[in-house]
């Protein structure tokens, strides 16, 4: 296990020069508002992982230079977060202005309370999805197969085409939504397709061919026409037998002149095989349309089915999982976590009482509780400030304490109590323009 130690950071320097912060396995950092706390546990986040959670309003983590040059003093062109592990190494995280920043040395990851609170008010497959990647495992192919119903399998291999190996249902489900969202733009381009033909007569297959021998015979008769004028300016030309013949195949010289003009017969067949071609078009864009309609409804199932397999499997977990953030609560707090079907119910159960709406401090605790459960010794938890009373900010440090992961919590009261020795205090303040004062 590794942790940092200490970070040299200049992100939101005040003057633009970097700040030491001397950091522990637990760190409570505790100041005001707007005094610093939340450069501190950025930087570190940047530093281990290369991104941070939440800046600039957005519900993510964010790791685009572009974004992140905002936190950059605006005397300087650099700004570095380095962090020193309690194994010797570094992580550093380096943005030059105008380039992309750089993050190197060992990497964690980063479960921040914040992050956690967005899942949590998200709808129930964003829940379900991020339950599923913590607590279950990929299913092998064969057994998902079995678990779905047979009509079902041609679409699966769509998604995943595989016979063999592990399926990952949560990136199956994000791939069936890309291909569902490729058969919505065909449907729709057929429409279109459709309605930039316009109105058109339908012709049959013997339409067409009825006009094209009506042409055959308009360019016979052209052909008789210039035969019969070279054979009255030259009587020695042998053509008389071929211009007999050419009468006969066209019905004498009645029909003959009831035929109608090449350029007339020629104009009628253009727009006949136009006709016919628009109308092969309009078929395909419509066979088109609905395969893709057909396969929409197939995937939409499919997705179905896909969620009640995931949804079972976290409902496998939950008592497990239930008993490890309950060990993170304080004693006489349980922590509820319930699968029925596809609907979650997460709370927190005290006296005999269950709450489901939290708010404030105990729902900060308790998102604090599921990361500590979800957290390995990798991971960095970043519990930020939600309106603390400084006897529940004692206890949720207590329970916290036994966390694989390493804390940063932030406060702006300070805990109940004597200092706790598994965790490191550090006090902030800051003056407008002024270097960030730091104790611990």
């Amino acid at each position: 296990m590794s942790h940092a130690i200490r970070i040299i950071t200049s992100v939101k320097s005040p003057n633009g020069l970097p700040y030491e912060v001397n950091l522990g396995k637990n760190t409570i950092l505790i100041g005001s508002n707007e005094a610093g706390k939340s450069a501190i546990a950025e930087s570190l986040q940047l530093a281990r992982t290369g991104s941070a959670y939440g800046l600039l309003y957005r519900d993510k983590p964010i790791k685009d230079g572009t974004l992140l040059s905002s936190l950059m003093p605006k005397e300087t062109d650099i700004c570095v977060a380095n962090a020193f592990l309690d194994n010797g190494e570094n992580s550093i995280w380096e943005l030059e202005r105008g380039k992309r920043p750089t993050q190197t040395g060992p990497k964690g990851t980063t479960l921040s309370v914040a992050e956690l609170h967005g899942i949590m008010a998200g709808n129930l497959e964003t829940q379900g999805k991020f339950f599923w990647k913590q607590l279950c495992t990929q299913v092998p192919f064969g057994n998902l197969l079995g678990l779905l119903d047979d009509s079902l399998h041609e679409s699966l291999i769509l998604v995943c085409p595989m016979l063999e190996g592990s399926v990952d249902l949560v990136e199956a489900i994000t791939r069936l939504g890309k291909i569902q969202r490729n058969q919505t733009s065909v449907v729709k381009a057929g429409q279109i397709a459709l309605e930039s033909l316009g109105s058109f007569q339908d012709t049959s297959d013997a339409e067409l061919v009825e006009v094209g021998k009506g042409l055959s015979r308009a360019h016979l008769r052209d052909i008789l026409q210039v035969i019969y004028v070279d054979y009255r300016e030259d009587p020695t030309l042998q053509a008389s037998h071929v211009l007999r013949h050419l009468v006969e195949m066209l019905g004498g010289q009645d029909a003959i002149g009831r035929i109608p003009p090449t350029e007339d017969v020629q104009g009628e067949y253009a727009e006949v095989l136009l006709s016919k071609r628009l109308s092969r078009a309009a078929s395909a864009a419509r066979g088109g349309g609905k395969r893709a309609r057909d396969l929409q409804v197939s995937l939409k199932k499919l997705k179905e089915a896909l969620l009640d397999v995931l949804f079972s499997m976290v409902e496998a977990t939950a008592k497990n999982f239930s008993d490890t953030v309950s060990s993170f609560l304080p004693e006489g707090e349980k922590f509820i976590f319930e699968v029925h079907g596809r609907t979650l119910l997460i709370g927190l159960r005290r006296n005999n009482e269950d709450h489901i709406a939290l708010s404030g401090s105990t729902e900060a605790r308790v998102l604090a509780a599921i990361s500590a459960a979800l957290g390995d010794e990798n991971d960095l938890i970043v519990v930020d400030d939600r309106m603390w009373d400084s006897a529940t900010l004692a206890k949720t440090m207590k329970v916290l304490e036994k966390a694989e992961s390493q804390i940063i919590l932030m406060t702006t009261v300070k805990p109940k109590g004597k200092r706790r020795s598994g965790w490191k205090y550090v006090e902030i303040s800051r003056s407008p323009g002024e270097p960030l004062e730091i104790s611990d």
